[in-house]
């Protein structure tokens, strides 16, 4: 048993079964399963074997007090639990997918995300969604602590690179579906993330007319927001960490210009 209570900001394990265990006082959804089926058509090479179960997605959890204030917020906190391995070379990872325009906005929705345990791979590009052209792609290589802001316009996706669970947290408006066509379309993002030699590598994916090289995302806090590394990210907005952006991105604009 893992205990990821410190970063998750309440009290919750993970069991030697894989799946969590929340607290007493702790809203326990059931998780929704992405299996190797699900995700063959993003996979570099989906002809090879692989873990039959992905990775586990628990939508909306939190302590149960603060059910409301999340609702009147507009928020949702999710813990996703991606499971370690390969599917050939290719390391286990999310599915992937852009977000819609926020309504009477030109902003698509932002996401932050913490990881609670583990290792993670975070892969963001911006644009490649109708004309294959990628504008900018980027890798954040983060530990336990670390916080990543997905920033309007930026389609995204987790890899676990390790050999343990990669546990993750994340922020995100409740009102909006994701959109996994464009990446559906290209059979997954402009990179893929590989083991090659026992070293992670970034492999191209042809199906992109365009694609940079990747830059590397460093760990930061965001003071301007009240998150912190290092400090549980639920606990924050618990003392008032302004997490307005998520809903309201077109308010927050000195945030996407730096």
């Amino acid at each position: 048993m893992i205990d990821i209570s410190e970063y998750a900001g309440f009290e919750v394990f993970l069991n030697d079964d894989g799946l969590l265990e929340f607290g007493q006082d702790v809203l326990s959804p059931t998780p929704d399963a992405r299996k190797k089926e699900d995700a063959t058509y993003v996979l570099l090479y989906p002809e090879q074997d692989g873990p039959e179960i992905l990775y586990l997605m628990y939508r909306g959890t939190g302590l149960k007090q603060d059910a409301i204030a999340m609702i009147n917020s507009g928020l949702r906190y999710d813990i996703t639990v991606i499971y370690p391995g390969k599917i050939g070379s290719e390391y286990v990872k999310t599915v992937g997918h852009y977000h819609p325009l926020v309504p009477g906005t030109s902003y698509t929705y932002p996401e932050i995300y913490q990881v609670l345990y583990g290792r993670a791979h975070f892969l963001m590009q911006k644009g490649g969604n109708i004309s294959g052209e990628v504008e900018d792609f980027v890798v954040a290589d983060f530990e336990p602590g670390d916080i990543l802001l997905i920033p309007p316009h930026y389609a995204h996706v987790t890899v676990n690179p390790g050999n343990e669970p990669l546990i993750i947290a994340n922020w995100i408006a409740r009102d909006f579906a994701s959109v996994y066509e464009p990446i559906k379309a290209r059979r997954g993002m402009a990179y893929y993330d590989v083991e090659y030699k026992g070293s992670s590598i970034f492999m191209p994916n042809d199906a992109y007319s365009q694609y940079p090289k990747p830059r590397l995302e460093k760990p930061r806090d965001f003071p301007e927001l009240g998150l912190y590394r290092m400090k549980s990210m639920y606990k924050s907005w618990q003392e008032g960490a302004d997490l307005g952006f998520l809903v309201r991105p077109h308010l927050y604009e000195h945030l996407w210009n730096t």
